[in-house]
């Protein structure tokens, strides 16, 4: 018998088209015992499931701040609601389900149709999340660089038309290419199911490979360029033509990508080398922190944020107890504060006043 070997014979629009059954050759777990084949991995699982849920509690406040406020009105936020949306929808492929199975000690022939289907979200979503990546970076060089041409693509409406390309190129991860599939023995993802007497050779996901090829390249060579822009104009970002602003976005958009190029450059290596253990958990840990170190950024870095989602959270009763404190202990401390010379007066008045939006 012919067999296909094309992406689209093994994706989930075949899947689809064929009554929700999974390809019979490349799938077929008839006499597969999955839990045989795998290792529960209890301890490693439980880092990555509870990982996990605390990244999810703390990305979708974020999320709902972002959404309700007047950042909205940037395109670069856009973008990032956009990257947000694909981050929590990964984390649920690479931190909740990867816990979940790795606890469990499955393989892909333990809950094939979980799996198979996890699989296709998440690496649709990747390629997605790589794809806004990039975009985000360019959003941000024509940030500094009002002379780009490309400039055009993220002013008014035009917006959703680019962020929509990310989008349309998710959709073609998810439902064209193969699906990455988990193993508890390497706590991880792979497009091998790892069947017996199947060749290695017909799970080889080239749109994903090319995918990270290109995302490590062009993200890399973007914000390297950014970094150049910003110090040539800035002088070492003590300019007043780049306002503080821009440049604590710059920096937000520079930790948001790492990560996801970082990822990257890992998973090109794995498709065309056998890693060891030790690096297969490390690309792993990469591709969880690729998406779950975007609400850190937001929660530590971007104070607007941060301040949203402490009102979001915390009780407004005891947001008030906390504020009627603090301003007893400023009316305690005033009269001491009223000794000090008109010199040290306006040098702290200056230092408040120079405060920034985030």
């Amino acid at each position: 018998m012919d067999i296909p070997t094309s992406d689209v014979e093994q994706s989930l629009n075949y899947v689809i088209r064929h009554g929700f059954h999974l390809h019979p050759y490349f799938y077929n777990c008839s006499g597969v015992d999955g839990f045989e084949l795998g290792t529960p991995r209890p301890y490693i699982g439980t880092y990555f499931l509870t990982v996990g849920i605390i990244l999810l509690l703390i990305y979708i406040p974020c999320l709902i701040v972002i959404i309700r406020s007047d950042l909205m009105k940037s395109s670069c936020y856009k973008i990032m609601l956009l990257l947000g949306f694909l981050d929590i929808s990964c984390i649920f492929a690479n931190s909740v389900a990867t816990g979940f199975l790795g606890i469990m000690g499955a393989t892909f022939c333990s809950y094939p149709a979980f799996i198979y289907f996890m699989g296709s979200f998440g690496c649709g979503c990747w390629m997605g999340s790589c794809a806004t990546c990039i975009v985000l970076g360019i959003n941000r060089c024509c940030d500094v660089n009002k002379h780009l041409m490309i400039r055009n693509a993220f002013i008014g409406r035009k917006t959703y038309f680019t962020i929509a390309l990310p989008i349309i190129y998710a959709l073609y991860g998810m439902f064209f290419t193969k699906a990455a599939i988990f193993n508890s023995n390497y706590m991880s993802w792979f497009f091998n199911p790892f069947l017996p007497d199947h060749e290695a050779s017909n799970y080889v996901n080239m749109a994903h490979a090319i995918n990270n090829c290109i995302v490590s390249a062009v993200t890399t060579i973007i914000y390297v360029y950014l970094c150049l822009l910003l110090f040539a104009k800035s002088k070492h970002f003590r300019s007043k033509s780049i306002s503080k602003t821009q440049t604590q976005i710059f920096f937000q958009s520079v930790l948001i990508c790492t990560f996801n190029a970082f990822a990257a450059y890992i998973y090109v290596y794995m498709q065309f080398f056998y890693p060891p253990p030790y690096v297969i958990l490390v690309g792993q840990l990469a591709w969880q922190f690729s998406h779950g170190s975007v609400c850190l950024v937001y929660i530590t870095m971007n104070r607007t944020i941060r301040r949203g989602v402490i009102d979001l959270v915390v009780p407004r009763a005891i947001r008030d107890k906390v504020r009627i404190g603090t301003n007893n202990t400023t009316t305690v401390t005033r009269p001491t504060l009223s000794l000090v010379g008109a010199d040290a007066r306006s040098k702290r008045n200056a230092a408040t006043s120079s405060g920034t939006v985030f």
